[in-house]
């Protein structure tokens, strides 16, 4: 008596699921055969076209300039040579000081305090709050451009970001001739 093995019952069932699994992998977008009897139709797909490339120029050049004698590479300010000196110069306390991580309240604090004898914690503690929620904050007010710009640099080497911009008149403000 001979004995058979279920293998080989088992051997063209897989073969043919496997072909099945590899045809779907293989040719996934072949057409399937139509019947016989109706219209044949064939499948087109279409294939990828790349983009047109834009031409670019082999340098940026600068802008054309009004004045080239006038206009130069050089920094521009454009002050009115008609308007006087201010009366006061600004040193102002940015917003931007506490994106870096290390600028808290109470190192931006202890900051102005030591470059700012004058101020009390309190007041530079609300300076510095000030700034962090309003934007900016007013440091000093002085008339010397000098004296400004050296605090503004000692608060610079601080860490801080600050501003010397000029003043006005406020008593010719407020009495309206401005």
């Amino acid at each position: 008596m001979s004995s058979i093995s279920p293998m080989p019952r088992r051997a063209p069932l897989l073969a043919f699921l496997a072909l099945g699994a590899l045809g779907a992998f293989v040719a996934p977008r072949l057409p399937l055969p139509t019947p016989a009897r109706g219209p044949r139709h064939t499948t087109r797909f279409a294939a990828p076209a790349p983009a047109p490339v834009k031409p670019r120029p082999e340098a940026p050049q600068m802008p054309s300039s009004p004045d080239p004698r006038r206009m130069g590479e050089a920094v521009r300010w454009l002050m009115d040579e008609d308007v006087e000196k201010p009366p006061e110069w600004l040193v102002l306390l940015l917003d931007k000081t506490f994106q870096t991580r290390k600028n808290t309240v109470y190192r931006v604090t202890s900051s102005l305090m030591s470059e700012l004898p004058e101020l009390t914690l309190a007041e530079a503690r609300t300076k510095a709050e000030h700034a962090r929620d309003h934007f900016f904050s007013v440091l000093s007010t002085t008339p010397e451009w000098n004296k400004a710009i050296r605090l503004a640099q000692s608060l610079q080497r601080l860490g801080l970001a600050v501003r010397v911009v000029p003043g006005f008149d406020r008593d010719a403000f407020l009495k309206g001739n401005v």
